[in-house]
């Protein structure tokens, strides 16, 4: 990107993610962290930890490490405390992202990494230190807004949500305050929600999923040939050069880099949800997206959600740049625009009546337009053992009720009410803990996550008792066994780590992990419910999965692979068949003497060879 060109006009473009409003967001199905590792305490211990969520110490789970399998169907669910989609209270967007790299980790300790010791796995990390030095080398966009605020320095690890300038992880602050972003990341954009989808054009065209970013290299060492062609070391890097003029104007080379050279992002309308609310959105239902895992093998992955919201009192597209920083808060023109003394300032006072009357309105400029977001623990992508598509089935929520569990959500089933192809592959995967805070509500043994599967009596979710074996539809015989051992494999491994060697019949003996494909066979509707956790009139773990027959739509790549072959294959031997009759009848009309011309034309020839 040529940032010398562009430094104010990006700013322009980007800088709705920086005018939020307080807010929070929660990653609720993809296993959210909220920068928590495994404590046994309702709040988190280190905000810093990771990341800067700027969310409520008492969100997300303890640690889990799932494994997800490439083309795999994801559910994932997310509450944000504002309105969003078309809602006339607020501008606002929502960004997923995924990374795979070899450095991410969750680490062992809830201590932030110290940059002199950045490689000690005991710590946990997203980014890596090249990345965040980089930050602190990189001068900040000065085309930016920052109102009021008073920045501590002039790198891009201060902005007008962090003046200070403070670590959290080995994130850089700019670039989680701007998106998109125009230096390299190590974030692939998934999705992208916004409330004005005239917009979408330009997130896709600026994603790094499809553009490079730009950097400045060493042109001493780097001859502007092997910048162009991406051949340089790390120390030939000069972040303290971000744009082209400054780069050029120093003897070095500008050039592009950090193109994933995947598919732009998806770009949709956001969905509908209410102010001062962590819940459910329209029908009933969590807001939701349906990600397919792609085909990015890799061990250590990581998912990311930013929420941003923004005010409609200034134009924060096109009317708030650098010309409008002003300590004293009177260059946005609020006066000219309300008829009164109107400062973006910190708390001001106003008089709207023009009776010497003032009230005092609750505004912080740092936070007067804002970026939150959730990341989920490490996952792994793997390739698919299967040829058929398979859809994920997990459980949400952590042990509690609903007001220790909160923001987060108790136990349940995601989805709740799941629709699947027949023959398509279901992929149960659940992960708990076994250090929830001890005086947690729930079953079993205190501060342990525990789940299983059985089919509901009577094929009903009224119903609190099991389905009997034989009368089980769902799973074949062969996979209710498979599903009963799994279970309970941790209790007969004597290598199993962390378990209690408790009541088999609560699970407390299970293991926090499960993972296990099945196939499903039979068409029709199944309730099924978790023995441990449905406990009737206090909460309820209950779900249903319909098996529908399938459609070419859901088929997988293979298999349309091979019923396009097979169509040709038909098509050719249909072909073959037809100049074979063609020429067995001109021979024997030669033969008999007879003249074949407009006997059969060529297109009625046709139809016949190849109609049924």
């Amino acid at each position: 990107m040529k940032i010398s060109a562009s430094l104010v006009c990006v700013a322009l473009a980007v800088l709705c993610f920086a005018q939020m409003a307080l807010c929070d967001v929660y990653l609720i199905t993809g296993g959210g962290s909220n920068n928590r590792l495994d404590e046994n305490t309702r709040e988190r211990r280190n905000a810093n930890r990771l990341f800067d969520s700027q969310n409520n110490n008492r969100g997300g789970v303890n640690v889990q490490n799932k494994v997800y399998y490439a083309g795999e169907k994801v559910l994932l669910e997310w509450t944000n405390q504002h309105a969003c989609g078309p809602n006339h209270k607020t501008h606002c967007e929502l960004i997923f992202q995924y990374a795979c790299e070899d450095w991410i980790r969750d680490g062992v300790v809830t201590t932030r990494v110290p940059e002199d010791d950045a490689d000690n796995l005991v710590y946990g990390v997203h980014e890596n230190l090249a990345s965040y030095q980089e930050c602190k080398t990189r001068p900040r966009n000065k085309g930016l807004f920052t109102a009021s605020q008073n920045l501590n320095g002039n790198s891009a690890q201060f902005t007008r949500q962090n003046p200070a300038g403070t670590r959290r992880g080995l994130e850089c602050p700019e670039e989680r305050d701007y998106y998109p972003y125009w230096h390299k990341t190590i974030w692939r954009d998934i999705v992208v929600f916004t409330d004005q989808t005239e917009r979408c054009e330009y997130y896709q065209q600026e994603s790094q999923n499809v553009k490079g970013k730009g950097i400045c290299v060493n042109g001493t060492s780097v001859t502007a040939k092997h910048a162009a062609a991406g051949i340089f070391n790390e120390e030939d890097r000069l972040p303290q050069f971000p744009t082209r003029a400054a780069c050029e104007l120093n003897g070095n080379h500008f050039t592009e880099e950090g193109a994933f050279n995947i598919p732009p992002p998806e770009c949709l309308e956001a969905p509908w949800s209410r102010d001062n609310h962590l819940g459910n959105g329209l029908h009933g239902e969590m807001n939701n997206y349906t990600w397919t895992v792609p085909n990015h093998l890799h061990e250590k992955c990581a998912l990311r959600l930013r929420y941003n919201i923004t005010t409609g009192d200034y134009k924060a597209w096109d009317g708030a740049d650098a010309q409008q920083n002003d300590a004293q808060g009177q260059k946005l023109g609020l006066t000219e625009k309300y008829g009164y003394e109107a400062k973006f300032a910190n708390n001001p006072q106003v008089d709207p009546f023009g009776m010497g009357f003032t009230l005092q309105l609750a505004i912080n400029t740092a936070q007067f337009g804002r970026t939150f977001q959730d990341r989920s623990h490490r996952f792994a992508i793997r390739e698919a053992p299967v040829g058929a598509p398979i859809h994920a089935l997990t459980v949400r929520g952590k042990r509690g009720n609903i007001v220790q569990t909160f923001p987060s959500v108790e136990y349940d089933f995601a989805p709740t009410n799941m629709h699947v192809p027949r023959n398509h592959y279901i992929h149960m995967q659940w992960s708990g803990s076994n250090t929830n805070p001890n005086n947690n509500d729930g079953n079993g043994r205190a501060g342990t996550d525990r789940s299983n599967v059985v089919q509901c009596a009577e094929n009903s979710r009224k119903f609190v008792y099991p389905e009997p074996r034989a009368k089980s539809g769902l799973l074949n015989s062969t996979d209710v066994v498979d599903l009963a051992a799994a279970i309970i494999e941790a209790r007969l491994d004597p290598n199993s780590f962390g378990q209690h060697r408790g009541d088999m019949a609560e699970l407390d003996d299970a293991g926090t992990y499960f993972s296990r494909l099945f196939k499903a066979v039979n068409e029709g509707e199944y309730n099924y419910m978790s023995t441990r956790n449905n406990d009737f009139s206090n909460r309820q773990q209950k779900a249903t999965i319909l098996v529908e027959d399938g459609d070419d739509d859901d088929l997988s790549g293979g298999q349309i692979a091979g019923i396009v072959l097979g169509v040709l294959g038909a098509l050719v031997v249909a072909l073959f068949v037809g100049v074979a009759v063609r020429m067995y009848l001109f021979k024997r009309s030669k033969n008999n003497g007879e003249d074949l011309e407009g006997y059969m034309a060529p297109a009625e020839a046709d139809a016949n060879v190849f109609s049924p």
